[in-house]
């Protein structure tokens, strides 16, 4: 009997027990790219830093056509360097897209440009772009 009050006592003041509270949720960007032509693309990314400068998140461009990627790479400084790949659904089209942007010191812009290669067209695209970060 005591062993099992001992126990239960163990075991109620461990924290190995409590469920881990959830990661909060990546904020959300409005997100515009243009590329040299002046095609503008538009639609949303989910864009977090950890501790170590490592970025995750991901990128739904839905205007003229869906663009999915899940983002990557690190900042440092506050510039984001990036080298991820992407994906034209509608056209079953794969590709990768390279770059760099400037974190506002508050977090609420990204700016910067990026080369776009392989997907559906033959030549490397360069891409201009602006994040916006969304109110809560």
């Amino acid at each position: 009997m005591l062993r099992s009050l001992v126990l239960v006592a163990i075991l109620a003041g461990s924290s190995t027990w409590q469920a881990a509270a959830p990661a909060p949720a990546a904020p959300t960007y409005d997100a515009k790219y243009t590329d040299a032509d002046g095609q503008v693309y538009t639609g949303t990314l989910t864009f977090a830093v950890d501790a170590k400068g490592v970025v995750t998140g991901t990128m739904k461009l839905t205007d003229p056509l869906e663009i999915v990627a899940t983002l990557g790479g690190t900042v440092k400084d506050g510039k984001w360097t990036f080298d991820y790949p992407f994906e034209i659904p509608s056209q079953g089209c794969l590709g990768t897209v390279k770059g760099t942007g400037d974190i506002s010191a508050d977090s609420k812009t990204v700016q910067g440009s990026a080369m776009s290669s392989g997907g559906c067209s033959e030549q490397p695209i360069q891409l201009t772009f602006t994040l916006t970060r969304q109110a809560k």
